[in-house]
């Protein structure tokens, strides 16, 4: 299993299960994706992380592999600058 260390230290694993985990009586009260957006950066666009938790993993996952695969393409088509 790859481990994504993330720029506040919490591992993703760490977030998952913090958020799939039992939790005291005050927190009990968020629901899980509430108590992932406590974990999250304050820089980090939160508006963008809730559009990715509507979607299904199946359709993140394709997302993610068109980005990949316009990533590859930039870098193959990439060019010398000129002076």
């Amino acid at each position: 299993m790859t481990v994504v260390e993330r720029p506040t230290g919490y591992t993703v694993r760490t977030v998952i299960m913090f958020a799939m985990s039992p939790t005291p009586p005050v927190v009990d009260e968020l629901t899980w994706d509430q108590r992932i957006f406590q974990l999250i950066d304050p820089g980090v666009d939160g508006t963008l992380v809730a559009e990715n938790l509507r979607r299904t993993p199946t359709e993140r996952l394709k997302r993610m592999q068109d980005m990949a695969r316009f990533l590859e393409d930039a870098r193959c088509d990439r060019r010398p600058a000129t002076p």
